[in-house]
């Protein structure tokens, strides 16, 4: 057993817990997306290439505030997004778990250039508002900067749409984070239904 899996089980368990989800819930597919959570200074993340749905504790990777995996784990490299993690722990301290998915009704609304309508009462009082990153390159430290100008210039966002990518949910904990997402997509799948229908 790795020491992180004794010293962090609650952060391991819930990374798992809710990579499954994410998946079961048509949130991202096949090798996509990557999960993360606060562990005091580090934080735990999925592994690359790792898909969401297979993620145990042999999936997941310990890094230390700059993002850099700590020693003494197996040979695992971290998600390539791992960069955009590191920044959004360093630059809210709230902020406690991370879920970086691809919903299909958000990433097509991210293509129409264009605020997303918070269009029900959920959205607008759980939602508020959903900042969009603009387009960079997966992995990149263009899309690691974007997301950092983005979270820095909406401090109380806590969910974002990636241009042409995906969305980023923060969350004080696993379970407020996978909620958000799933209203995200709500949202974003009714905002394309009433416009397509006329009614935006």
């Amino acid at each position: 057993m790795w020491k992180f899996e004794q010293t962090y089980s609650k952060q391991l368990e819930e990374v798992c817990t809710y990579s499954r989800l994410v998946y079961e819930r048509g949130l991202v597919s096949a090798r996509g997306g990557n999960i993360s959570a606060r562990c005091d200074e580090s934080f735990l993340i999925t592994g690359t290439n790792v898909p969401l749905r297979m993620v145990d504790q042999n999936g997941v990777v310990l890094c230390g505030p700059d993002g850099n995996p700590l020693e003494g784990q197996p040979e695992l490299r971290p998600s390539k997004e791992t960069p955009f993690h590191s920044i959004v722990y360093r630059c809210r301290p709230e902020i406690r778990f991370i879920i970086h998915a691809h919903p299909v009704h958000s990433i097509a609304f991210t293509l129409l250039n264009k605020e997303l309508p918070m269009c029900t009462d959920s959205a607008r009082m759980k939602l508020v508002q959903a900042p969009i990153i603009p387009r960079a390159c997966p992995g990149t430290p263009q899309l690691a900067s974007n997301v950092e100008q983005a979270v820095l210039a909406h401090p109380q966002a806590l969910a974002f749409l990636m241009q042409a990518h995906g969305v980023l949910v923060l969350g004080e904990n696993a379970e407020d984070c996978f909620c958000l997402l799933e209203l995200l997509e709500d949202t974003a799948k009714i905002a394309l239904l009433a416009q397509a229908a006329g009614a935006l």
